[in-house]
């Protein structure tokens, strides 16, 4: 593949990863990009952000293709995460005269990845001339590590925001227009719910430092998946507006795994229920669907429903995976019960309760537990104990207070 026309002097020269398939534990079925750009001016090249080791033969294909990777003069260091940084001796290797920059974090990480590698720092009030093209940086802490940085070239109006607005997608489009605005704007919720839902509020402070810059960028060019140009700049900022105020819908989603069936016949009894008091529900079978699908979901959902059989006393172990990956996304602002069949014991549903007060979600009600194939009777009560959990998420929708990261609801 080609090198990329981005604007008049950003060029895409990145890698395509076709074959991955997880991001530390976040399923990625279309595999991903990891997008660099060369930046021209009349006096100097810059690099913005490298590569994974494995790729760097095919970073530098693709630059060679636009300049001679010796003539860079600049290599910017937006991340120091290994898909972005751990290529980056190689790089150095093959643009020897490079200046090598990142925000003060950025280049404390780089030294101890790279075992003793300096490298300078910039920050806000840094600027970098191309020879009429100019680079601006902004830090952009927990955006999501604490060394992330935006760079900016405002001739161009090119946003270089490394993990902001990324998405796994693996395509040979390079902007979102082409591979179809849907399908980008889905793939960027699905990367915002699984990297990014716990930190609302510095993606909020993030967006406001780019304004206070007066920056105003006509393209986003981000280090995953495809570039926003266009009517989709706006659409991926308003996305991203929404989701960091941390608004959540009357909505459930419901999870679930089984041994059985009968887990599963009081999951879709009880999202009958709360279809029925008006609010929204999503059933997902752990069994069946990605928890990096499932919580697309959860990112705008108010209520969490979980469902499982006791097996040895205790929770499936698909449960205890599911709640372990929602505890390190945080998910502020919802609330949760549990439900579940047993044979011979009980026990599952109070050691989901007792994790989720752990990882700081409440409990909303007692837990529906069942012995056996649930009756009718007992799936009677099952919709009854659902119908009240809608009404919980209802009432906590009408004057939700504000949560650790992100802002109160009303």
């Amino acid at each position: 593949m080609q090198p990329i026309i981005v604007s008049e002097h950003v060029t895409w020269v990145g890698a395509i990863d076709w074959d991955l398939r997880d991001f530390h534990g976040f399923e990625t079925p279309r595999g991903s990009t990891y997008n660099a750009y060369i930046v021209r001016g009349a006096d100097k090249i810059a690099l913005v952000d490298t590569v994974k080791t494995f790729y760097v033969d095919e970073l530098l294909s693709r630059i060679s293709k636009v300049v001679d990777p010796a003539e860079i003069d600049l290599i910017v260091v937006n991340h120091i995460e290994p898909d972005h940084n751990s290529g980056l001796r190689d790089v150095m290797a093959a643009c020897p005269k490079a200046r090598v920059v990142a925000t003060a974090s950025g280049a404390k990480g780089v030294f101890e990845y790279h075992d003793g590698l300096v490298i300078d720092t910039v920050s806000a009030d840094d600027v970098i001339d191309l020879g009429g093209v100019t680079l601006n940086f902004l830090p952009a802490p927990m955006v999501h590590w604490p060394d992330s940085m935006f760079t900016y070239c405002p001739e161009d109006a090119v946003l270089m925001c490394n993990d902001a607005y990324g998405q796994h997608l693996a395509s040979a489009e390079r902007f979102a227009d082409e591979v179809g605005e849907t399908d980008a704007l889905e793939e960027l919720r699905i990367y915002y719910a699984n990297i990014l839902m716990s930190l609302g509020m510095q993606i909020g402070k993030a967006l406001e430092k780019v304004e206070a810059a007066g920056w105003k960028p006509e393209i986003i060019a981000p280090s995953h998946g495809v570039i926003w140009r266009g009517e989709t700049v706006a659409k991926a900022v308003d996305a991203y507006r929404l989701w960091g105020s941390g608004k959540l819908l009357d909505k459930v989603v419901v999870v679930f795994s089984t041994m059985w069936g009968s887990t599963d016949t009081l999951a879709r009894a009880i999202a009958d229920a709360i279809t029925a008091e008006g609010v929204d529900v999503e059933v997902y079978d752990l069994a069946l669907t990605p928890l990096a699908h499932i919580m697309r979901d959860v990112l705008d959902s108010r209520g969490i429903l979980i469902g499982t059989p006791t097996l040895h006393r205790g929770m499936l172990y698909r449960v205890a995976g599911f709640l372990q990956y929602l505890g390190a996304l945080k998910a502020p602002g919802r609330i949760a019960a549990s439900f579940g069949s047993y044979g011979w014991s009980s026990g599952a549903t109070k050691e989901v309760d007792d994790r989720l007060t752990a990882i700081g979600i409440p409990v909303a009600q007692d837990p529906f537990t069942q012995k056996f194939r649930p009756t009718e009777a007992e799936l009677e009560a099952a919709r009854a104990w659902g119908a009240e959990f809608a009404s919980k998420v209802k009432a906590a929708g009408v004057e939700q207070p504000a949560v650790e990261g992100q802002p109160a609801q009303a």
